[in-house]
């Protein structure tokens, strides 16, 4: 996939506008129009501004579809390594939760069969 039809899909996909990427990069509207249609070329220094203006999740999205990597089999110990510290305790929370869920499960489950 090209740089154009990844950048359209991950704005598509995460709801990003090119008012809000615009604001947050410095890169203005029109352009980030123009690289969404692929009638404007992109330059390194605008396509650095622009994976520095996005979330993690939408940046590591658009660089999958650029590489069309299969975005179920993305490297997980890549993306803890990368996460901010609120993502890394919510990641932390969330399998905590799974663990404690998953030995209530098995506990009900040598119930049932004891039973």
């Amino acid at each position: 996939m090209n740089f154009s039809q990844a950048l359209d899909k991950t704005l598509d996909k995460y709801g990003i506008t090119a008012k809000w990427l615009s604001e947050q990069t410095g890169v203005s509207q029109q352009m980030i129009s123009g690289f969404r249609r692929g009638q404007q070329r992109i330059y390194s220094d605008s396509l650095e501004r622009l994976l520095a203006g996005l979330p993690s999740e939408a940046k590591n999205y658009l660089l999958c579809q650029i590489g069309e990597v299969d975005t179920g089999k993305i490297d997980i110990r890549s993306l803890v390594l990368s996460a901010t510290p609120s993502e890394k305790a919510e990641i932390l929370n969330t399998l905590a939760n799974w663990v404690l869920l998953s030995k209530e499960e098995a506990q009900s489950v040598e119930l049932v069969k004891a039973g």
